[in-house]
Parts: C-alpha cells; sequence; structure tokens
C-alpha cells in the first residue's frame, strides 16, 4: 500500500479588461475575472483618465498558482492600471512549485496606458516566474513601473532561497523592440551589482519620439537621493532602473512617477 500526499488546492485566476473610445470618452470595453483576480474601478483623479485597479482576493499568491492579468487600451484611448496594494508571494511548499503570473499590455494607435502596479515582495523561498508583455501599436505610448523587493527586511528576514524569474518585452508594431529577463536564486544578486539592496525597480516609457522623455528622466534621477539609479534609451525604448532598500526605493518611485507624470500616482499608492 503507498500513501501520497493530498494535493494542494490552488488558484487559477484571470482578468481582462478593455477600455475604448465612445462618444468622445474613454469607457470600459470589456471586463472578465475570475476567482482570486478582480478588478475596481474608482473615481479617477481630476483631469486623469479612466482607472482600473488590479486585485488578488486571495491575499498572495504562492507555488502552483497561476494568475492572467491584460488590460488593452483600444485606439485613442487613455486609461491607467494599478494595483490594490503590494503583491505577495509567499514561501512555496518542499515540492518547490512555480507560481506564475502572465501579464499583457496592449495599446492600441494613438492610445496611451500607464501600467502602475504596486510592488511585489517575494518572500523566502518563494518561486515566482512572471512574464509581462506589453504590443504597442504606431502613435501608442506606455508608461510601466515593475519594483520586486526580495525578502522582508523589516521582519529581519533574507531572500536566501527560491527563485525569481522575471521577464518583460516590449512589441512595436508586432515586432520585438526590447526584452530584459531578471533570474534570482537565493542570494545571487549580491554577486551581480546588489550590493545590500533588496528593492529593484523597472520603469520602462514607449513613446513614437523618445528623447525629450529620456533627458527628462535623466534629470529627475540624477537628483534621486539615497538610490542607485540610471536611464537609458534600447531601440528607441526607455529603461530606467532604482536600486537600494526597498522603502527608500519606493520613496524614490513614487516622487519620480509623479514629477515624471506631472500627476501623482493613483490613491491606492497613498492609503
Amino acid at each position: 500500500m503507498t500513501t501520497q500526499s493530498p494535493r494542494m488546492q490552488r488558484a487559477s485566476g484571470e482578468s481582462r479588461v478593455a477600455f475604448a473610445v465612445r462618444d468622445g470618452a474613454t469607457r470600459l470595453a470589456e471586463l472578465y475575472q475570475r476567482d482570486p483576480c478582480r478588478v475596481l474601478f474608482p473615481d479617477p483623479e481630476p483631469g486623469e483618465p479612466p482607472e482600473a485597479v488590479l486585485i488578488t482576493t486571495s491575499g498572495g499568491v504562492t507555488g502552483g498558482d497561476t494568475l492572467k492579468l491584460a488590460v488593452e487600451v483600444g485606439p485613442g484611448a487613455r486609461a491607467i492600471a494599478s494595483t490594490q496594494a503590494a503583491e505577495k508571494i509567499y514561501r512555496a511548499a518542499a515540492t518547490g512549485n512555480r507560481c506564475t503570473i502572465d501579464v499583457t499590455a496592449t495599446v492600441g494607435e494613438g492610445a496611451s496606458l500607464d501600467w502602475l502596479p504596486q510592488e511585489t515582495i517575494v518572500f523566502q523561498g518563494a518561486r515566482l516566474a512572471r512574464r509581462s508583455v506589453a504590443h504597442v501599436a504606431p502613435g501608442g505610448s506606455l508608461l510601466a513601473c515593475e519594483m520586486v523587493v526580495l525578502g522582508r527586511a523589516a521582519s529581519g528576514e533574507r531572500f536566501v532561497s527560491g527563485l525569481l524569474l522575471d521577464s518583460w518585452s516590449v512589441r512595436r508594431s508586432g515586432k520585438l523592440a526590447w526584452t530584459d529577463t531578471l533570474r534570482v536564486e537565493g542570494e545571487s544578486p549580491l554577486g551581480a551589482g546588489f550590493g545590500t539592496a533588496n528593492a529593484l525597480a523597472t520603469v520602462i516609457g514607449v513613446w513614437d519620439d523618445p528623447q525629450p522623455r529620456f533627458e527628462k528622466a535623466r534629470t529627475l534621477l540624477e537628483a534621486a537621493d539615497k538610490v542607485r539609479a540610471g536611464v537609458t534609451l534600447v531601440n528607441g525604448i526607455l529603461v530606467a532602473r532604482l536600486l537600494g532598500e526597498a522603502t527608500v526605493v519606493r520613496a524614490a518611485v513614487t516622487r519620480f512617477l509623479g514629477d515624471f507624470r506631472g500627476q501623482r500616482l493613483p490613491r491606492v499608492w497613498h492609503i
């Protein structure tokens, strides 16, 4: 007689939200959501376009969970997407199954999307594979930011084992313009230039004419305090990095994006 360990219940959530121009204004055109993924639509800040706030009702993600998130902004429309709180990636079970998160952002011709989720906190022993893909049509613009925190330093926790496999790619007119993958296993980032930092934020910008925004970003980041920061252009894609202690990086990202956009971040960032 053999005894098998019980199979743990895992989450398989999905959300899709699409905006389109109707009657001269950006309006919700499509919404699909499956537990534990949900989308809320708070009243936007004055002068800001409609906002979608993505939430995970399970309170976090762990090994074996799968989430699929998609945001689409149709031609000529403008929208903002964020998350209600930091996403927590909990320690995986002894079997070591990964959790997977797939994010797709689609920006139509002449459309604009700000993808501004709050930070992802990767707990000690967590195993996360996340893939984010942006499709940007001619005349479309995208400003995206992802922040990853390794471990919970305030609780004395360090990320000494586990996996973070975080990849981003941007496609313009159907062609790959930029791709990047960060792989962290245990404390390997210490040997990859992280030093004592436990947080990394990446800001990505896509515009038909990126040079003026690149100059603005460089000026703002040169004034960034207590973080290592830099910005470059790769095939016309703006890529900025901020590296340091988690609370300091979050504060620096909040200041940078607020100044860069000329408008403070969505209210969920300040609650």
